[in-house]
């Protein structure tokens, strides 16, 4: 249980100052202006928007009953009338006895309410905390998927991983959708938009007709009517005469005699052999090498070439594409180089080889290539139908590849709303048991309660206090409000304003115990525990209460036997030190007190102490000197501190004129210009004029400590400033 203040008056802007709560008696102490009124006036008035960003856990089972300024202001100031107070007369014990029953039922039936939701807020934490385990687990299995292309068609959902996670929950499963296949549709959808992909060239097996066929595979002879054709046939050597005649025949030398033995007749039977009809086959055979050329060879090169450039086709299906047609383009040359040499040797016979294997490869290749191509271009064409159709996948296809996690989580979601259902269940029960049980008080109280005992409670403390001048009484036209009466005045007159300082403290802590016991509207059927907050019951005119209003709240507030938490809020150290002499042992004190300081120098700071820290008020002044030199205080307190520590020492040892004779040498030495101001706060008081201020507000800290000094020194209690300021190991030991 705690208060934790943010951006409120001198709280921190950006971090939390927290006060811890979870102890039954709670003191903060803290000098005027540190900002304890700001924690009594959250609970004062929780809704203020100015504690928005202020947070108690406490309110869920405590109702606060604050008294400060406020109160104060709000019950004796602005009005002359006071609310009355509610309690129960002695009169009737058989309806006491029942509302102790209820009111016992009352504290048994919220503390099952308080166990249960406890489990309740517990299991809702424990589903939060599993959430977030998937959360992240499905946040690091999608990294691949939320850094693709696709993340474009998951715009709003990328910010945070809960949103990611919550849409991935609500979406219906998807089986059998490859995401990285996903991934690389839309990544080439996205890569040819507005794009269209040619498609490749089909692989068309090249056959040579059958009477080229034939041609190649028939040797070529002289068909002539040459008187040498008979020789040459018989010899099947006609390749042999061809070669001779290109390359020996030349005039009428014979290239074996050297003898002029070629005759006309010789030349014109070597012609007659090689005649139109030999030269037309010849051209017919290079025709087909040309044609084969064109037809599988230049065809396979620009089949390499669009195949290669192809986005759609991988690098590894590339490789296995061009080694098929590599090996086509192999077979191909080789065809080639047979048919070149039918040309140059046409007796001899050719037969073209063909690998049906790899061209059959090397079609399906095609085929395939061509059906994604076309396939991709019929969704470029349609785009955003496309694109919608890949979206539709996506969150279906993630919520496959996330499903263990989710089926995990669902399950741990089911099982823990399923237990908060049944305990939340339980508390309305048990919440309309309380609401029942509360009329069942209210009713009880309506026979007995009344508002005459808190007057008689009121009137006589202010007896046993020595206050005759004033009493409370009913109100004579509103019989459940009362007023503040004196002999000497009417009705209508305005009793409090005329009361002194020390009486109206009293007068409103004693109506505000009165209210702790009761309540001012007996239609109130708040079932929650109060949190008392008393905030600063005595101030500086009304010091001679002291003791009376410590001891009532140790009595009537702290000893009570009422499940209340209380948290008291105070600058006076006396009332401190009283709040905790009054306290139990130390067992008991560890159990049920807490107490801590607040201080202020940049922003208020919320600070917990032991009992043994607890200080006299004199060297708690000392104490906030040091504070103040390490930083820790604002420097604008010093010189009251100083003033005040002078006037208790001085007093305590007799010395005042002492004090006064060195201060006034000090003031008028014309080399210590800086004491002129301090020596001027110093004789105004408690108080400082706007030349005080102009004057004193560029000394440093460690100034005001060297003029404190001298002080002392000069008076002969120079030791004394040591050993208080912790200068000095020698003891000394000055109470006050």
């Amino acid at each position: 249980m705690e208060l934790k203040l943010k951006n409120v008056t001198s709280y921190q802007k950006n971090n939390f100052t927290t006060l811890n709560l979870d102890k039954k008696i709670n003191l903060l102490y803290g000098h005027n202006g540190s900002g304890k009124s700001t924690i009594s006036n959250y609970f004062y008035n929780t809704s203020n928007e100015i504690y928005n960003e202020c947070k108690c856990s406490l309110l869920n089972d405590y109702r606060p009953l604050v008294y400060n300024s406020k109160f104060i202001e709000d019950n004796f100031y602005n009005t002359r009338e006071q609310k009355g107070v509610f309690t129960l007369s002695k009169e009737n014990a058989d309806i006491e006895k029942q509302l102790l029953e209820k009111e016992n039922v009352k504290q048994e039936l919220k503390k099952e309410y308080i166990e249960k939701r406890e489990r309740s807020i517990k299991l809702t934490q424990d589903k939060a905390t599993k959430e977030n385990e998937y959360t992240d687990a499905v946040w690091i299995k999608t990294e691949h998927v939320r850094t693709s292309d696709l993340k474009g068609l998951m715009k709003g959902l990328l910010g945070s991983k809960k949103s990611f996670f919550s849409q991935v929950m609500k979406t219906p499963r998807l089986h059998a959708i490859n995401l990285n296949q996903l991934i690389e549709e839309y990544s080439d959808l996205l890569r040819h938009k507005n794009n269209e992909i040619p498609l490749i060239t089909p692989l068309v097996n090249y056959m040579i007709s059958e009477d080229d066929r034939l041609l190649l595979a028939t040797p070529i002879i002289d068909q002539s009517n040459s008187y040498l054709s008979e020789t040459i046939k018989k010899l099947q050597n006609l390749d042999w005469v061809k070669k001779g005649k290109e390359s020996y025949l030349d005039g009428n030398t014979c290239p074996f005699c050297q003898e002029k033995t070629i005759t006309v007749e010789f030349s014109k039977a070597i012609e007659s052999i090689f005649d139109e009809s030999y030269s037309k086959t010849i051209d017919q055979i290079s025709q087909i090498k040309t044609s084969y050329e064109i037809a599988a060879k230049k065809f396979l090169y620009n089949l390499t070439q669009e195949v290669s450039a192809c986005e759609l086709i991988s690098q590894e299906e590339k490789d296995r594409s061009i080694s098929y047609v590599s090996i086509l383009g192999a077979v191909a040359d080789k065809n080639i180089e047979k048919i070149a040499e039918k040309i140059k040797n046409p007796s001899t016979i050719v037969t073209l080889e063909f690998d049906v294997s790899n061209e059959t490869k090397v079609i399906e290749d095609i085929t395939r290539y061509n059906n994604k191509i076309k396939e991709i271009n019929i969704k470029v064409k349609k785009f955003k139908d496309s694109e919608n159709s890949i979206r539709s996948k996506v969150w279906g296809a993630i919520k496959d590849l996330c499903f263990l996690d989710i089926d995990s989580f669902s399950k741990h979601e089911k099982e823990c709303n399923e237990k908060i259902a049944i305990l939340k269940a339980e508390m309305e029960e048990i919440a309309n048991k309380g609401k029942v049980n509360s009329q069942n008080i209210t009713e009880l109280r309506n026979q007995i309660s009344n508002i005459d005992a808190t007057i008689d409670s009121i009137n006589l403390q202010l007896k046993n206090l020595g206050i005759y001048g004033f009493s409370i009484r009913k109100h004579t036209q509103s019989e459940d409000k009362y007023i503040i009466s004196r002999a000497d005045h009417t009705e209508n007159q305005d009793v409090y304003k005329s009361l002194s300082e020390g009486e109206k403290t009293l007068i409103t802590f004693l109506y505000f115990l009165e209210c702790c016991k009761g309540k001012t509207d007996k239609e109130d059927t708040d079932a929650r525990n109060t949190l008392i907050v008393i905030d600063d019951p005595i101030s500086s005119l009304s010091q001679n209460y002291v003791y009376d209003i410590a001891s009532m709240i140790h009595h009537k507030i702290i000893k009570s036997p009422s499940h209340n938490k209380v948290l008291i809020l105070t600058h006076n150290l006396y009332f401190f030190h009283e709040l905790i002499k009054l306290a139990p042992d130390n067992k008991q004190f560890k159990r049920d007190y807490q107490l801590a300081r607040i201080t202020k120098n940049e922003y208020s700071i919320i600070t917990e102490i032991e009992k043994s820290s607890i200080q006299n008020e004199y060297q708690s002044l000392w104490q906030i000197l040091k504070d103040a030199k390490l930083g820790k205080i604002n420097k604008i307190i010093i010189p009251n501190i100083m003033r005040n520590i002078l006037e208790y020492y001085f007093a305590f040892v007799h010395r005042t004129d002492r004090l006064h004779a060195e201060l006034s040498q000090l003031a008028n030495d014309d080399g210590n210009n800086d004491f002129k101001a301090f020596y001027r706060y110093i004789n105004r008081g408690s108080h400082s004029d706007a030349i005080n201020i102009t004057d004193m507000g560029d000394i440093g800290p460690e100034k005001y400590l060297e003029q404190l000094k001298m002080i002392f020194s000069m008076t002969g209690h120079e030791k004394h400033y040591l050993k208080m300021m912790d200068e000095d190991e020698e003891d000394e030991v000055v109470t006050a």
